[in-house]
C-alpha cells in the first residue's frame, strides 16, 4: 500500500491564494510548488522551532534546496480545500531529504507529491547539519531519521540520448 497522509508526523491545511488557479480552472503547478515551500518552512517553525532558527541567523549559514521534485497528480479546482504534509525522511551525505503531500481536504485525493533534497550551506560551501538539529528533526518525527553516506551522484539532468542509427534509413527531408 502507498504512502497515506497518516505516514505523516505533521500536517497543516492549505491557505489558498486567487491566482493559485489558472484560467483552466485548475491549481497552477507553480501554485503548488510555492505551497511545497510555505508548507517547509511551517514545518521548521511549529516542529524545529526558535533554537533552529536562531541558530541559522547567528551562524549565517542558510538552508538551501538544491533539488525539487514534484509530481503533480490529480487536477485541484476551486471550491476544494487542501491539507499538506512534510516529513524528514532521511539523511543522504549532507543531504536532508523532505517528502512532502498535498491532498484534497475531503475525499484524500492526491494532488501531489514532492521531494527535495537540501543542504546547509555557510559561506558558499556545503557543510554539516549540526547534531542538535538532527536530535529535534527525530523528537518532531518521533523516530531515527536514517542516515546513509553519500555515493556519487549521476549528472544532474536528463538521461544521455543516443539515436538509433538505421543505415538503411533515407532522410527524405533533404
Amino acid at each position: 500500500m502507498g504512502v497515506t497522509l497518516e505516514d505523516f508526523a505533521w500536517t497543516s491545511r492549505l491557505d489558498l491564494l486567487g491566482d493559485d488557479f489558472d484560467r483552466q480552472g485548475h491549481l497552477n503547478n507553480a501554485a503548488i510548488a510555492r505551497l511545497c515551500n510555505d508548507l517547509r518552512v511551517a514545518y521548521i517553525q511549529a516542529n524545529i522551532g526558535e533554537p533552529w532558527i536562531e541558530w541559522l541567523r547567528n551562524s549565517g549559514a542558510v538552508v538551501a534546496a538544491r533539488e525539487v521534485h514534484i509530481s503533480y497528480v490529480s487536477e485541484g479546482f476551486p471550491g476544494e480545500e487542501f491539507v499538506g504534509a512534510t516529513r524528514i525522511t532521511r539523511r543522504d551525505g549532507r543531504a536532508a531529504i523532505v517528502e512532502q503531500r498535498i491532498v484534497e481536504a475531503v475525499s484524500g485525493r492526491v494532488v501531489a507529491d514532492a521531494w527535495v533534497v537540501q543542504l546547509l550551506v555557510l559561506d558558499g560551501q556545503v557543510v554539516d547539519w549540526p547534531a542538535f538539529y538532527w536530535d529535534l528533526v527525530e523528537r518532531a518525527e518521533g523516530r531515527p531519521v536514517p542516515y546513509r553516506i553519500s555515493v556519487p551522484r549521476p549528472p544532474w539532468g536528463p538521461p544521455a540520448w543516443e539515436p538509433i542509427v538505421d543505415p538503411s534509413a533515407r532522410d527524405v527531408d533533404r
